[in-house]
């Protein structure tokens, strides 16, 4: 790739994620009516686990023709730098590149396989599953992929970052330092302490982390989004009252935007490439940043729930009129389906401490955390009961209270990337247009 392309391919935006979507929403009612006129019995973690190949193979042709119309649109040409002419020295290359990969995966696919908190917790099983799918496609596909970008998208520039020459790099030093330290003797090799080599550790770090959790979230919004479907067309559902019926659309439409929403979740954090102009740029490297985000998430929210719970305080409901209630459930409907726009606009790029490049199209155009701001103004108008207890007022802006620190340490990090600062010139507000 030349440096021209490079340049040309700056203001390049995906809107592969849109399509991702459409996807997974087309997934989610064939294999419902699939299994409702008997031809599919049941839907196991193999048939949604195909569900997200679906999701990324439509994502990857949809970026495909994106990249070629934005090319052909800005006059790009497209000119990889081999690094090597031979394809022997490619392969050699490719097949050391793979195996410096390859053993932080097994790692991280030991713990997953072996650690108590995931083989106690029945909702890992499919996380434990999903890993055992990655094992066999990484094992079979990474040489061959890491030879064809080698050999048609090389670039000198991209040995700086590469995740496979820093790990080896840092695992190199690490052993070095360890043997002088077991001599008895000076450490010279302090190279995995480089800030590189710390970095990708980070995102090894970021993207396991993550990733076991999202395969959770996503079985279980599917089967959620399934089993209200099965209301929908149960006998009983015609003989409900309007609101149980408007109820449980409403539960349809809620489980299959958060399916959306983690099934784009697994794809950006398992697939970085070169192609996809979705590498890592940065890691969040301070503690306030990690600490703001996982407390947000299992098994670290557990502990933020004992202190900010307001579920088991005592409350009473603040509305209690059918129309207003589905006034709320519209109104949830719109929030939530703003927060998932924020999800496809990221596309590839979507994660969580990682600056993957900096998206400013669909609501980014309009407040820079627009996720954020979606998410917890739902959770106040879904939970209205709240506001009978100050307790549990104060409890619930409480977590309000810890989104701002993550919108503020990430925009902290991202900042060190002179583009988002010119993004923060452009897109003023953080939460609210014209406000804040």
């Amino acid at each position: 790739m030349s440096i021209n392309q490079t340049k040309g391919m700056a203001g390049y935006y995906s809107h592969a994620g849109y399509f991702g979507a459409l996807a997974i929403i087309v997934s989610a009612f064939s294999l419902f009516f699939l299994q409702h006129f008997g031809i599919l019995f049941t839907v196991s973690n193999s048939v949604l686990f195909t569900v997200i190949g679906l999701t990324f193979g439509t994502m990857l042709v949809a970026e495909y023709f994106l990249q070629k119309r934005y090319r052909k649109a800005n006059g790009v040409v497209f000119e990889p730098e081999a690094l090597c002419m031979q394809n022997r020295c490619l392969l050699k290359s490719a097949f050391w590149r793979f195996l410096a990969l390859f053993l932080p995966f097994l790692f991280f696919y030991a713990l997953v396989q072996n650690h108590y908190y995931f083989t106690q917790t029945p909702a890992f099983a499919p996380t434990r599953a999903f890993f055992d799918l990655l094992l066999v496609l990484f094992a079979l596909l990474g040489i061959p992929y890491i030879f064809l970008t080698l050999k048609y998208n090389g670039a000198r520039k991209y040995e700086f970052g590469d995740y496979a020459i820093l790990t080896m790099v840092g695992f190199k030093s690490f052993m070095k330092y360890l043997f002088a330290r077991f001599r008895g003797q000076k450490a010279a090799s302090k190279h995995w302490r480089n800030r590189r080599v710390i970095k990708v550790l980070r995102l090894y770090l970021v993207n396991f982390f993550f990733l076991t959790l999202m395969v959770r979230f996503f079985v279980q919004e599917f089967h959620g989004f399934s089993d209200q479907m099965r209301v929908v067309f149960s006998p009983q559902f015609s003989l409900q009252p309007w609101y149980p019926q408007y109820k449980t659309l409403f539960l349809v439409i809620f489980h299959l935007l958060f399916a959306i929403d983690v099934g784009l979740a697994i794809i950006g954090y398992s697939v970085a490439s070169r192609w996809l102009y979705n590498r890592t740029k940065s890691v969040d490297a301070t503690l306030s940043g990690w600490m703001a985000a996982l407390i947000c998430y299992p098994p670290f929210n557990t502990i933020t729930t004992q202190f900010f719970g307001y579920n088991g305080l005592p409350t009473h409901n603040l509305v209690t009129d059918e129309r207003a209630l589905a006034v709320i459930l519209t109104l949830l409907i719109l929030l939530y389906g703003i927060y998932v726009w924020a999800t496809m606009a990221l596309g590839f790029r979507f994660s969580n401490l990682t600056n993957r490049g900096i998206v400013e199209k669909g609501p980014y155009a309009i407040v820079r955390h627009p996720a954020y701001v979606a998410k917890n103004l739902a959770w106040w108008v879904d939970n209205t009961f709240v506001l009978t207890n100050i307790w549990a007022t104060l409890a619930m802006a409480a977590w309000n209270i810890i989104y701002i620190l993550r919108a503020l340490t990430e925009e902290r990090h991202l900042l060190q990337d002179k583009a988002y600062a010119a993004y923060v010139k452009k897109v003023k507000y953080r939460f609210i247009p014209n406000i804040v």
